[in-house]
């Protein structure tokens, strides 16, 4: 408990010492982005301890990180100086809105405690690696940190999600092993409090434009808001996708192999009932996210991974795709931001800026200044932020860029008379300059990177089965099929003139439409679905998104938070769509991770999409009457059926996955160490007490997942090669790793003590590691270990494990 209390106070500083900047730069959100100082704060922090050690100028200490966060709540010092009276006048307005927000953070907070202190091990899939990381980086005095489980080389990963919790590791001085599940805890509650806050802002701001359309006054809070908000951190974070239900079907007896056949969701099949009224057998869980079961010409399965975000918390894998999404919320807070400015009065334009050899960024900041007088500190936090998520997850940054400039896209109509070359440069030219702020800001990052890309690859005939697309989106497929039919049904009330389509929406719809017929034709019947909607849904984003004049003042045809929703569910169903034709192509070269990084992304997509989606439809229930009403009735009725179908999975995993909440919980990640592997943890214990910062070890390497070099993850020391799958992915190559493994070899088994020391010589060796791994993989003799005393001493022993040290 006092863990827990320690680390939420921490972040509750950090996202006050970022609050007024918060404020400034999302000042057109409802809540002025009260929501997402948190995640602000983390980021600006971390990016200036990060870049400051980086450049030698700090070091990686505690001391360091205090004068970081000195620095940001110096910025936001002076920001309060000039304009703290309006900001406290508007958190004085939204208070009802901050207590809701906070208590919804502490609640998840606690609540999320509670179930990992129940399973806390850091054990099995890849939690030792990212223990790894975190441990090599407190171990690290400058960056970038040593890799551990490759000596003498930096890690080749997206791994400022690491920065960050290590960053809070020192500055609480709670020791890793509880940190670990602490920033576990603290990633579901900033997702959640992020999802919330982003509808909760979509549905206020629908609620003002409808006020002014009304000329009437919107309450600044509202609960309508803040329910469709819990109901959108309700999708995102918590729910389940529909594998669930069958599961439970499953333990209870029913079902047939007909359908159990049909389904073919890998590993699903018939069993005996349970002793309990949830799923038994094991790793159950772990299904919901192997939905998408592809299979090759002859029928074998081929692996493919669907993760959810509760699936990801659940299962309590630190991995760079789960530490990005609380940051995911706060680039869509950007984008809009920038959509709903264009409601605000805006200065004069700025005079045309000469072009120069700097003209991209000047064309780009005087197409700021035009539009608020924002300037240099929009664009710079712009890049900033968005730019953080290619370090946080790379796969993440071209996604929301992309999303980022379509809006600014929207918003820039305003500035000009036709839509032409003229707007699609200004389009280009702040795309351009975000990537090269984005990139540049992060270069020293960008400069040590190696990835495993290997440019695109063509999917085949190889798709993915309808049935098995609707287990994993069927939810928000529904829901948003929903808002387009409402939409639909709304532009056909509007006068021949108005539905006029303009000339893009043509070609864009009638593209997607040509592809989806060409999908139809070969039967890909997913792909073809997702098309057809595409569509539909493209061509009525871009009728909805052009300006018309309106009491002097330019707005769009559909309100700024409808063209939101419908572009973020655009842009998920359009990632789902592209793994059926295109993948990344990577060491495994199938679209398993293509799948997996793009499904991601369109669960919380349409997630937010669906939420608001559903808040719209039911605003028209209140004014509908007789069979409209009884069929929206229906509708609700349906959506709900599915949403709890979703939330059965929720339920049982959390119930199975904790044990039933039985036994003694703690936060302490290494006490299944402890338990089963007695003599290594007291091992891990004097090494980390023991071995100076700068130390290299040995112990055996082995296969990626297995319990191999958990000695150095738990330490952060670097041995000379750890999970040499996980190297080859991160590096591309396995050329040094492939030169480590018959050297690892030599030291173990062979006898020759003049080349067993030129090799602890090479690679700056200084403890060996003999445990019951090393003696199980290199068949070691008393005589191959005895000999490690003619060359070193034996520091420390105990009953199966011995390390020896050189003397220095």
């Amino acid at each position: 408990m006092f863990a827990v209390l320690i680390w939420w106070l921490l972040l509750q500083v950090i996202g006050l010492l970022a609050l007024p900047l918060v404020l400034k730069l999302l000042r057109f959100l409802p809540d002025r982005g009260y929501g997402f100082a948190r995640q602000a704060g983390l980021l600006l922090s971390g990016y200036l301890f990060w870049m400051l050690v980086s450049l030698g100028i700090l070091q990686n200490t505690t001391a360091s990180i205090v004068v970081v966060l000195m620095l940001v709540g110096s910025a936001s010092g002076l920001l309060w100086v000039r304009e703290g009276r309006e900001m406290l006048a508007a958190l004085r307005e939204r208070r009802r809105l901050i207590v809701a927000t906070e208590v919804l953070f502490f609640l998840s907070f606690v609540f999320f405690a509670l179930f990992r202190a129940y399973n806390p091990e850091i054990a099995a899939t890849e939690k030792p690696m990212e223990f790894g990381f975190i441990n090599a980086i407190l171990r690290s005095r400058t960056f970038p940190p040593r890799d551990p489980w490759l000596s003498g080389y930096s890690i080749s990963y997206y791994y400022f999600g690491y920065v960050i919790v290590a960053m809070l590791t020192r500055l609480s001085g709670l020791p890793s092993d509880i940190t670990f599940n602490l920033a576990g805890i603290t990633l579901f509650a900033l997702t959640v409090n992020g999802a919330f806050s982003l509808v909760y802002n979509l549905v206020q701001a629908h609620l003002e434009w409808q006020a002014q359309l009304a000329r009437a006054k919107e309450a600044l809070v509202s609960w309508a808001g803040v329910l469709t908000g819990l109901f959108g951190a309700l999708l995102v974070a918590l729910m389940g996708n529909l594998e669930g239900i069958f599961e439970l079907i499953r333990a209870r007896g029913g079902g047939s192999e007909a359908l159990w056949h049909w389904l073919d969701v890998k590993d699903l099949h018939a069993t005996p009932p349970s002793a309990t009224w949830y799923p038994d057998d094991g790793w159950w869980w772990w299904r919901a996210s192997r939905v998408i079961h592809d299979r090759n010409a002859a029928g074998q399965s081929v692996e493919v991974i669907d993760e959810f975000p509760f699936f990801s918390f659940l299962l309590g894998d630190n991995h760079p795709h789960v530490l990005a999404l609380p940051f995911v919320f706060l680039a869509l807070a950007l984008a809009l931001n920038l959509l709903l400015s264009l409601e605000k009065p805006e200065p004069a334009p700025l005079a045309e800026p000469r072009e120069s050899g700097l003209w991209l960024w000047a064309r780009a900041l005087g197409a700021v200044r035009e539009m608020w007088a924002g300037g240099p500190f929009d664009l710079f936090l712009w890049a900033l932020l968005l730019g953080s998520l290619g370090f946080l997850n790379t796969w993440d940054y071209p996604i929301y860029l992309g999303i980022f400039v379509l809006v600014y896209a929207i918003r820039r109509q305003a500035e000009y008379e036709r839509l032409g070359l003229g707007w699609v440069l200004d389009v280009i030219q702040m795309g351009v300059v975000l990537l090269a702020l984005g990139l540049l800001f992060y270069f020293p990052f960008y400069l040590g990177f190696r990835s495993q890309a290997g440019g695109l690859g063509l999917v085949g005939l190889v798709k993915t089965r309808w049935h098995q697309y609707l287990l994993m989106l069927g939810v928000f497929v529904y829901l948003f099929l929903s808002l387009l039919v409402a939409l639909m049904v709304r532009y056909a009330g509007f006068s021949r003139e108005e539905r006029r389509l303009p000339p893009l929406a043509w070609i864009a719809g009638a593209a997607l439409a040509l592809c989806g017929l060409f999908a139809l034709a070969k039967g890909w019947w997913t792909a073809a679905g997702i098309l057809a909607t595409l569509s539909f849904a493209v061509a009525l984003l871009v009728w909805g998104g052009r300006l018309q004049a309106q009491e002097g003042r330019p707005v769009t045809r559909l309100e700024p938070s409808t063209l939101f929703a419908l572009l973020a569910a655009i842009v998920g169903l359009g990632l789902t769509a592209s793994v059926e034709f295109v993948y990344l192509r990577d060491t495994f070269d199938n679209r398993m991770n293509t799948v997996f990084k793009f499904y991601y992304q369109a669960w919380v997509l349409c997630g937010i999409a669906s939420a608001y989606g559903t808040f719209y439809i039911a605003r028209r229930l209140k004014a509908s009457r007789g069979l409209a009403r009884a069929g929206l009735v229906l509708w609700g009725l349906v959506a709900a059926a599915l949403v709890c179908t979703g939330l059965t999975y929720t339920v049982m995993a959390t119930v199975s996955k904790a044990n039933g909440f039985q036994g003694q919980p703690t936060l302490d990640g290494t006490r299944y160490v402890k338990l089963y592997r007695p003599d290594d943890y007291e091992a891990i214990r004097w090494l980390r007490e023991h071995a100076p910062l700068e130390a290299v070890m040995l112990e055996a390497p082995g296969g990626s997942y297995s319990e191999y070099n958990w000695v150095s993850a738990h330490t952060g020391i670097p041995t000379l090669l750890g999970w040499g799958g996980h190297e080859l992915q991160w590096r591309g190559n396995y050329n040094e790793p492939g030169r480590r493994e018959p050297d690892i070899e030599a030291i173990y088994r062979e006898t020759d003590l003049a080349r067993i020391e030129a090799l602890l010589d090479k690679y700056g060796i200084e403890y060996v590691y003999v445990g019951r791994l090393e003696r199980e993989k290199y068949r070691l003799s008393q005589p191959m270990i005895r000999k490690f005393e003619r060359l070193m001493v034996r520091a420390y022993e105990n009953g199966s494990v011995t390390i020896f040290a050189r003397s220095r």
